[in-house]
């Protein structure tokens, strides 16, 4: 749904009486025109069939082509123009659309001079083309070019019909909601509003708040302050849409549907999770009335019913929703329409964070599939983002060989998209190592950590968390190969970036003490493990619900119990039976939380 104020026809009334110095052989001519241009518009309004229509708007202008000149001729020509621009438009051929208008466009310029009503409604139907053109552009600089051409239009329009005073303020708000869209497709919102509530109000003043284009206006404004997160006036200006649209439609109506659910979003978004619920279900069985069962907008809704489930972390719900979208996406778009790719990318998270990985491979397989009939041979970023995935998904289904291979696959790919020193192919270098230290292969695990952290110094700098991560994961595999000293220096790397960007009360400082402290101790560096042992518990205790005082993350426990049993382990060694025995009790403490936590979570 739009709600972009396109084509006005001209109206033929001010051109039904001809010239009366004009003689008769002059008159008849103009006559015929306007016969059977008015019977092209019976057909059209009530009939609704553009061709026929169309056959009789082209027969009139054939009339005027060969008629002798006249003023009533001229006068006559600009709204057969205007009418076959605007058949032209609805069925989707712009440039021809746009040819006509632009001759309608110098017609009424040369009849009525430059400041007339109708040269700005012209130029209000060549700014809507303008608009529309950027769908058909790849390149985005003629895309934004053809919003600029849109806006000089409208912006002209408007300067004429503020010269003529206030007899034509219901045209000027119509073009005043067209800016609106322009600058909201260039995410301006606030200027959009501007306009928004400017012609808002002369609709409300002019129409009255029961028409439908102070409704359309309404529903555009309410958009721009949902983007803006200012949530009571989108809900408003939602509900005086949804009023105006249940008194003009009924409920089963497509536009009705919409607006419930940009209402549903709201209460989401202000976690009204009941009312949200209701209002989703309240959308898709409007729009079900409205539309029938296989139609795009419905699986629009499912989606968005699937994407609140998902928030709400009902992932059998979410999943459901989306499977029935897809079916549904399946029938009525492309194969390869973004909309299906997109479900099943959410259906494959959704299997991943399951850990259905049979499932969760075969939605990857089908999205895979799709991509690579969409592109040929060609290299893509879907392509080598979608080979990263079922590399870590056949990975976690015991499939290391074919693992590697689509993380390979991946990886050339992304060399050859962005070249070698981007920060996506150190994302695949640090997977690839993952799955080759699990297999015990460290030479090579550590070769392809090392490239990935001077991609990462260079990218990010050498005090990032990305860089962090890396040398962290490095620790790991010398800790692994029994280096302790270069473990212990690539934790102590990690240590000092991760204080400095995180805080030095952050959780993931404390697990990054743990392993330094795991390395210290093998090391028999024991005075050292034990000062990151008990900071490690420290931080971790602070990780604490602010209501309860318990720790709030099973893992949480867990840790520290696992610190507290190194630090028992370090006084018995030491021979301090009580601080061992104060040590292993608390960790007794953590161990019980842990599992009444997980049983708890189970049930």
């Amino acid at each position: 749904m739009h709600f972009f104020d396109c084509m006005q026809s001209i109206n033929m009334e001010s051109f039904l009486v001809a010239d009366t110095q004009t003689d008769l052989f002059q008159v008849c001519p103009v006559v015929e025109a306007i016969i059977t241009f008015n019977i092209g518009q019976v057909i059209h309004r009530i009939g609704d069939d553009f061709d026929r229509a169309y056959k009789c708007y082209k027969e009139a202008l054939g009339i005027t082509k060969h008629a002798s000149a006249s003023s009533s001729l001229d006068r006559v020509l600009i709204p057969i123009l205007n009418n076959l621009g605007y058949l032209s438009y609805h069925r989707g051929n712009l440039n021809q659309a746009k040819e006509t208008y632009t001759q309608a466009y110098h017609h009424a310029k040369e009849v009525h001079g430059p400041q007339h009503s109708h040269v700005a409604s012209v130029l209000n139907c060549l700014g809507v083309l303008h608009y529309h053109s950027r769908d058909k552009y790849d390149n985005t600089q003629e895309a934004e070019s053809s919003f600029v051409k849109a806006m000089k239009c409208f912006k002209e329009a408007l300067s004429i019909l503020e010269s003529l005073g206030s007899d034509n303020d219901a045209a000027r708000a119509t073009i005043m909601n067209n800016c609106g869209r322009i600058h909201v497709q260039n995410d301006e919102f606030d200027t959009a509003l501007s306009y928004y509530e400017d012609a808002l109000r002369i609709r409300r003043d002019c129409l009255g708040m029961n028409s439908l284009d102070y409704a359309a206006t309404c529903f555009n404004a309410g958009q721009s302050y949902h983007q803006k997160r200012e949530l009571d006036r989108a809900q408003y200006l939602y509900k005086e849409f949804l009023r105006v649209a249940l008194m003009k439609f009924g409920r089963s109506h497509r536009d009705v549907a919409v607006v419930l659910s940009g209402l549903a979003q709201i209460a989401q978004d202000k976690h009204q999770y009941d009312e949200a619920l209701e209002l989703y279900e309240e959308s898709l069985s409007a729009g079900r009335e409205a539309l029938g069962d296989d139609h795009s907008e419905i699986a629009m809704l499912l989606n968005r019913m699937g994407n609140f489930h998902f928030e709400r972390e009902r992932l059998e719900d979410a999943f459901s929703c989306y499977r029935r979208g897809l079916a549904i996406e399946k029938k009525v778009l492309p194969y390869s329409h973004q909309n299906i790719l997109v479900t099943l990318s959410n259906l494959g998270e959704i299997c991943r964070q399951r850990q259905k990985w049979d499932e969760a491979a075969e939605i990857y397989a089908e999205y895979i599939g799709i991509l690579r009939r969409k592109h040929g041979i060609n290299d893509h970023a879907d392509i080598s983002n979608v080979l990263q995935t079922l590399g870590l998904v056949e990975y976690h289904r015991g499939n290391a060989p074919l693992a590697l291979k689509y993380l390979e696959d991946s990886l050339s790919m992304r060399r050859r998209l962005v070249g070698n020193d981007h920060i996506d192919v150190s994302a695949t270098l640090l997977n690839i190592a993952d799955i080759l230290s699990r297999r015990r292969n460290f030479p090579a695990a550590l070769g392809l950590l090392s490239e990935a952290l001077e991609i990462r110094e260079s990218a990010c700098g050498r005090n990032s968390r990305e860089v962090a991560f890396v040398l962290y994961n490095i620790g790991l595999i010398h800790q692994q190969r029994g280096r302790h000293e270069a473990a212990i220096l690539s934790f102590s790397d990690t240590l000092r970036i991760e204080k400095a960007v995180l805080g030095e009360r952050h959780r993931d400082v404390a697990m990054t003490l743990f392993k330094l402290g795991e390395a210290h101790k093998a090391a028999a560096n024991l005075d050292a493990a034990l000062i990151n042992f008990e900071e490690s518990v420290s931080i971790l205790k602070d990780q604490s619900d602010v209501t309860t005082g318990a720790i709030s993350s099973r893992a949480d426990q867990a840790s520290i119990a696992r610190a507290l049993n190194e630090i028992g382990n370090i006084h018995r060694s030491r021979g301090d039976t009580a601080s061992m025995m104060e040590a292993l009790n608390e960790q007794v403490d953590y161990i019980d939380s842990w599992i009444e936590c997980k049983q708890c979570c189970c049930k």
